[in-house]
C-alpha cells in the first residue's frame, strides 16, 4: 500500500538534505500531483537514463521532466537561499559587533590613560 504524504511535519528520512531541497521536492511533487517519493524516483530514473544515454541528454522524457534542467534547479535555488542567509547573517554579526567596537574603544582609551599616568609617575 502506497501512502501519500501531505503534511510538512512528516520526517525526512534522507540525512543531509537541506530544508530548501525538501521544500523544492515537496512543491514539485505537489504541482505534478504525485508523492515526494514518486517525484524523487522519477528524477533519479531520468538522471540515470540521461547518464547512460549516449544520445541527446537534453531530451524530454515522457513524464514531462527535463532532467538536466530539473537537476540544476535545486542547487541554484539552494545557492540563492544560502547567499541570502549569508547576507542576513553578516548583517546580524556586524550589528552585534557595534557594541563590542565601542567597548574596545573605551578600553583602549583607558589603557592609554593608564600608560600616560604611569609614564608621568616615573
Amino acid at each position: 500500500m502506497v501512502k501519500s504524504v501531505k503534511t510538512r511535519k512528516f520526517p525526512w528520512s534522507i540525512k543531509g538534505v537541506s530544508v530548501e531541497a525538501r521544500d523544492f521536492v515537496r512543491t514539485a511533487a505537489a504541482e505534478r500531483g504525485i508523492t515526494m517519493g514518486e517525484w524523487l524516483t522519477n528524477v533519479i530514473q531520468n538522471e540515470t537514463n540521461a547518464f547512460e544515454s549516449t544520445g541527446d541528454n537534453q531530451q524530454k522524457n515522457d513524464d514531462g521532466f527535463n532532467t538536466p534542467q530539473t537537476i540544476t534547479e535545486v542547487p541554484k535555488r539552494a545557492e540563492d537561499s544560502l547567499l541570502k542567509k549569508l547576507d542576513e547573517t553578516e548583517g546580524r554579526v556586524l550589528e552585534a559587533m557595534k557594541p563590542l567596537r565601542e567597548i574596545l574603544m573605551k578600553l583602549s582609551l583607558r589603557l592609554e590613560a593608564l600608560e600616560s599616568r604611569n609614564e608621568i609617575e616615573r
